[in-house]
């Protein structure tokens, strides 16, 4: 009987030895390695904006009963230019922040006619032109090994230039210009992009940014015939923007 437990024992013992041994060769697999998105970046974009200029009429300062219409001048434009940031990681979200300046040169131009002055067939032109727009925002995403989901925020600046002119085709044609008035407006955008890591220092995006630049209140005046007219516009400077970019990450 002891014989028999013994045998018993040596066998189960092998067994399990050797079942033990046949697992060795096989290792758990190795956790899956997330890409990195901490560092600074330099890149360049482009792409193509469209958007309004929306000129509100105050009416003429020298006789309340003058009026223009409000004007839109719309445009559509591509643009490009250059972007650098810079990015910090924390698990799986990445908080940054971003400066871009882009080339525009984006016009528009509308026109409406004049009321209150009886006589049919005078018009104003509104012309209003985007030269460049600056971005300073911040950035919040959530990455997803190579690719990062973000959106952003932040502070705009861009050059301006408005334009308007009274014309008539009564009579004899005439052409009043009433000049340009040129400034640095200050605003707000917002927007949300996917950015893809391609290679280890080089990722590409595809991005949106609405721009709000405010608006800038406006006397256009001119002296004609010993009389001054002035035309008071507020103007609003707005711009959707869709571009693609893409950027060199330093180690």
């Amino acid at each position: 009987m002891r014989k028999i437990a013994a045998a018993v024992a040596a066998l189960l013992t092998s067994t399990v030895l050797g079942n033990a041994a046949d697992l060795l060769p096989f290792k758990a697999p190795a956790p899956i390695s997330t890409f990195a998105w901490d560092g600074f970046y330099l890149g360049v974009n482009a792409g193509y904006a469209w958007g309004s200029n929306s000129w509100t009429s105050g009416g003429v300062f020298e006789s309340p009963v003058l009026s223009a219409g409000n004007a839109n001048p719309s445009f559509n434009h591509v643009l490009g230019g250059v972007q650098g940031g810079a990015n910090y990681q924390i698990g799986s979200w990445v908080v940054g922040i971003e400066a871009d300046v882009s080339a525009l040169g984006a016009k528009g131009s509308d026109t409406e006619a004049v009321s209150g002055i009886g006589l049919p067939g005078v018009f104003t032109t509104a012309d209003s032109q985007i030269d460049w727009l600056a971005l300073v925002t911040g950035r919040v995403g959530y990455a997803w090994d190579r690719a990062l989901f973000y959106a952003k925020g932040g502070v705009a600046g861009g050059d301006t230039k408005d334009s308007f002119a009274l014309f008539s085709h009564t009579g004899v044609p005439a052409f009043l210009d009433f000049g340009t008035k040129t400034n640095l407006m200050v605003g707000w955008t917002v927007g949300g992009g996917i950015e893809y890591a391609f290679a280890p220092r080089w990722t590409a995006k595809i991005e949106y940014d609405y721009v709000d630049l405010g608006t800038n209140s406006e006397n256009f005046n001119i002296l004609s015939s010993g009389t001054t007219v002035t035309f008071r516009e507020d103007i609003n400077h707005t711009a959707n923007i869709v571009k693609f970019g893409a950027n060199y990450r330093f180690p």
